[in-house]
């Protein structure tokens, strides 16, 4: 018996189906083992390996792992970030989003061994956006940036920018869970830094050799924390709610929530104004002596 046309062309249809199904899942499985690096786990990264960032001056990198440095800074001569690998133990991470380059951390066998060490060379007035899982350390050191974006730092994170001679227009920090700890970060010269979510206990140091204006805003800050500022230049913090006691011995209050620093009661340029939006807990202003 012969087929009908319309029999002939529903099994044709089927045939159809099958192939490009049979298309997607192949290239379905392709693309798992291509960012996953194969089926095999990555192997570590010998000391001393550099690595190429692509993105041109904006550079994408995450890091997963725990008692992590990474020094940040910055040189005229590249056309893109790199990284040079400063301890062993690092890998690939291929589940790192498109156009990021991502590093991941073995748990290190031996709790003596100390933090482990990354180095992050960005072109100058390029950016950086550094995606941080876990307890990790940011030091700045002569990073002459046009902007620096951290997000994600989902434990303990420190950002220590006690060295002078870094330049950054913007500094953003989505959000940070677990305490916070800031150095210094006058000494990046900023124009703009921007916090997005601070929980835990926080100590925000903003002391440190500021040369232009510069507007801080943190949105939420949940926990005890402390906020330093110098005496000179002249400072102006608002704090718009709060759940909790604000602490300002040595600080001129504008009203019950604007304080002045020495220098912009004196009448002093009011150079750094520093915004909180909402706080729960307990914050404590302190006045840096410089």
């Amino acid at each position: 018996m012969i087929p009908s046309a319309s029999v002939t062309g529903r099994r044709r249809v089927l045939v159809a189906v099958l192939v490009v199904s049979l298309i997607v899942a192949g290239s379905a499985v392709v693309t798992l083992v291509t960012r996953n690096g194969g089926f095999r786990a990555a192997p570590a990264l010998a000391q001393g390996t550099i690595l190429e960032v692509e993105g041109g001056p904006a550079g994408r990198i995450s890091v997963a792992g725990d008692n992590i440095e990474v020094v940040v800074g910055s040189s005229p001569s590249l056309t893109s970030a790199s990284i040079v690998v400063g301890s062993e133990g690092f890998h690939r991470d291929f589940r790192a989003q498109a156009g990021t380059l991502g590093l991941r951390l073995d748990k290190a066998p031996d709790l003596q061994t100390g933090a482990r060490r990354l180095t992050i060379v960005v072109p100058e007035n390029g950016t950086l956006t550094l995606t941080l899982v876990g307890a990790a350390r940011v030091v700045l050191d002569q990073a002459r940036l046009g902007g620096l974006f951290l997000a994600g730092a989902s434990s303990a994170f420190e950002l220590d920018a006690s060295e002078p001679g870094s330049i950054i227009d913007l500094v953003r920090i989505e959000n940070v869970t677990g305490g916070f700890s800031a150095i210094r970060l006058g000494n990046l010269d900023m124009a703009d830094l921007v916090i997005g979510n601070i929980t835990g206990s926080y100590d925000l140091d903003l002391s440190g050799s500021l040369d232009r204006h510069c507007d801080v805003s943190l949105r939420t800050a949940v926990g005890n924390g402390t906020v330093r500022v110098p005496s000179n230049p002249g400072v102006q913090l608002s704090i718009g709610s709060v759940l909790g006691r604000v602490l300002s011995s040595g600080f001129v209050a504008k009203d019950s929530k604007s304080f002045l620093n020495t220098s912009a009661a004196g009448g002093a340029d009011r150079q750094l104004i520093v915004n909180i939006d909402s706080a729960i807990g307990q914050i404590r202003l302190v006045e840096v002596q410089q």
